[in-house]
């Protein structure tokens, strides 16, 4: 959150998944809300808040491919050297990324990653 930042430092905002991952947000008798949140979000980090960059990863797929893949390259680096840790909440297999997928946007998932693990892995149901 901003409130972690120093004056000196810099949030990057990649996108609303932890909007979505933290179950449904039901307000003033509508169904579900998360949409209008992350909407919010994304303008707060744009416009509002100082020291937040918004990221959008599909933008700068589209407008800069050099550069989306640099920063991926960057990314699994710092992975590779444990300098990030990425909260994993499950992992499933390539063949249930659709039901991944729909258990994310109905919130049916715990907060952070959903992993997709290669056909022949097991999943966290599997698991002993």
């Amino acid at each position: 959150s901003s409130l972690a930042l120093n004056s000196a430092g810099t949030l990057v905002c990649t996108g609303m998944s932890a909007v979505y991952t933290q179950g449904q947000i039901r307000a003033y008798g509508m169904r579900d809300v998360r949409d209008y949140k992350a909407m919010y979000c994304k303008m707060r980090a744009k416009y509002m808040l100082n020291n937040t960059v918004y990221y959008d990863r599909t933008e700068r797929f589209n407008v800069a491919p050099n550069e989306y893949a640099q920063h991926f390259r960057y990314l699994c680096h710092l992975a590779a050297k444990g300098s990030i840790k990425p909260l994993v909440c499950s992992r499933s297999p390539l063949n249930l990324v659709a039901s991944m997928q729909k258990a994310i946007e109905h919130g049916d998932t715990t907060y952070g990653v959903c992993v997709c693990t290669p056909w022949t892995m097991e999943t966290d149901s599997t698991r002993k």
